[in-house]
């Protein structure tokens, strides 16, 4: 067999079986949502079902660029040695200008992620300003300052609702911030609105970090 088919065959192989996990808890979700076999709990998020892709939320960097392509797109030309899982994403997206109610939101966010204990490093948290400019200087500097391990983007409000709408996801960023929680291969799959506590978020994440090996 050719090192390159083998390779290819390899890599094919390793997603599928990293890939299954996610979906098994994607799964496990729906079968709750649907029978009540988990004692009356279920998913306290919105589940988006099929799941939304991460380009879909069209996160940009301060230059603008990119800040994640499709899975379909990383992984392409490389070795099966060489993959390297993403983390869980956990993005809170706000259309304004992060004043109080938005920082008291996002260092919640940041007290969720430290009692993650050992899955801390499965999970990395965003703030995405939905603007049709990036965060204005003394804004991210302050959100450095304050949330080191938090990382920072920008995306068009127009772009973001019209592609979300696309996956059957209706937001309204004028009146609402949300939180989406993104799988490790960039499925978009559940959303908290600002009606939902930190609490519900935080146990839907660690069912999800449970049955998945993933990330």
């Amino acid at each position: 067999m050719r090192p390159e088919l083998k390779s290819k065959l390899k890599l094919s192989f390793l997603l599928l079986i990293t890939a299954l996990p996610v979906s098994v808890a994607t799964i496990s979700f729906n079968a709750a949502l649907n029978s009540g076999s988990m004692g009356g709990t279920v998913n306290n998020g919105v589940l988006i079902q099929p799941p939304a892709d991460i380009t879909a939320l069209e996160m940009r960097d301060e230059e603008g660029d990119p800040q994640f392509r499709r899975f379909e797109e990383m992984i392409e030309g490389i070795q099966a040695e060489e993959y390297q899982p993403r983390p869980w994403l956990m993005i809170y997206l706000s259309a304004q200008t992060c004043a109080e109610e938005c920082q008291q939101r996002i260092h919640y966010l940041k007290q969720l992620h430290i009692t993650l204990g050992k899955n801390i490093p499965r999970v990395r948290r965003y703030y995405l300003h939905v603007d049709e400019q990036a965060i204005s200087p003394q804004q991210r500097s302050l959100l450095r300052e304050q949330y080191q391990s938090m990382g920072l983007a920008f995306a068009s409000q127009e772009n973001i609702r019209a592609n979300l709408q696309q996956a059957g996801v209706e937001i309204d960023l004028e009146n609402n911030n949300y939180v989406f929680l993104v799988d490790p291969v960039g499925n978009v799959m559940m959303y908290y609105t600002d009606q939902h506590s930190h609490e519900q978020i935080k146990a839907d994440l660690d069912r999800l970090l449970k049955y998945s090996s993933l990330g």
